[in-house]
C-alpha cells in the first residue's frame, strides 16, 4: 500500500513542532475545539435539523451555530452546551481521560 508522501512529510513536521511545549498547548487546545465543533454537527445532522432550525431551538443565529460547528465559536461555555445537548435529546459528560506518554506519537 502506498502512503501519500504530502502526509508523511505533514506527520513528520508534525511531530517535530509537538515537540515545542507551546505549539502542542496550541494544537491540543483547537483539536479540541474541532473535535466538538464536528461532534455538535454531527448530532445536529442525526436529529435532522439545519441550522437554521438548530439556531431557532437554540435562541441564536444560524451564524452563530456555523461558528460553533467549525470551532471558530470563541465563547463556548458550559450552559451552552448544555443548552445543546437539551436541544438535542443528549446529556453532557465531561471527562479528563489520562494523557498519552510522551514516548508516544500522535499518529
Amino acid at each position: 500500500m502506498n502512503k501519500n508522501p504530502r502526509l508523511e512529510n505533514f506527520n513528520v513536521w508534525l511531530n517535530k513542532q509537538l515537540k515545542d511545549p507551546a505549539f502542542k498547548k496550541g494544537y491540543e487546545k483547537e483539536r479540541a475545539k474541532v473535535a466538538l465543533a464536528q461532534k455538535i454537527a454531527e448530532l445536529r445532522h442525526e436529529s435532522r435539523m439545519n441550522q437554521a432550525e438548530f439556531a431557532e431551538k437554540l435562541h441564536v443565529s444560524q451564524q452563530y451555530v456555523s461558528r460553533l460547528e467549525t470551532g471558530m465559536e470563541k465563547n463556548m461555555t458550559i450552559d451552552t452546551l448544555v443548552r445543546i445537548a437539551v436541544t438535542l435529546g443528549r446529556d453532557v459528560r465531561i471527562s479528563f481521560p489520562r494523557s498519552v506518554p510522551k514516548s508516544q506519537s500522535h499518529f
